[in-house]
């Protein structure tokens, strides 16, 4: 059914990716992002490559992150988090842990609920879980 949502989610992560806003900031900081899907790039574009996230919950503030990375072992619980610094350029964000390893983020897609963002070959459906006022 091409209006499931499995479908909606699996086209915004086939799509090209489109203008960004210009509130991109006011979207992307503050609230907390959940990874629900991915697809591979460069796998063909049918819903069979489309997969299931962990549900890494993702949060940015004006300069630092927080990941929160579920346990595979016990998808209840998360390891130790990682944070650090970024820098947003455009579309590209650059993670650069408190250990120093770099991790390069392109965003493809973001609005007041969803984004879509490309990390080392793979395109990540993320909702945001909840909102607070961060004034």
């Amino acid at each position: 059914n091409p209006d499931s949502v499995v479908s909606q989610v699996f086209k915004a992560l086939t799509a090209e990716p489109v203008p960004l806003p210009t509130n991109l900031d006011d979207l992307l900081i503050g609230p907390e992002w959940e990874a629900l899907a991915y697809w591979e790039v460069g796998q063909p574009k049918q819903l069979e490559y489309l997969n299931e996230a962990v549900g890494d919950i993702y949060q940015f503030q004006p300069t630092s992150f927080v990941i929160k990375l579920v346990d595979p072992n016990n998808p209840r619980t998360y390891l130790q988090a990682v944070s650090g610094a970024y820098k947003r350029t455009e579309r590209r964000i650059i993670l650069t842990s408190q250990s120093g390893k770099e991790l390069v983020m392109d965003i493809m897609f973001i609005d007041e609920n969803y984004m879509v963002m490309e990390i080392d070959g793979l395109r990540l459906f993320f909702s945001k879980t909840r909102s607070f006022n961060r004034h």
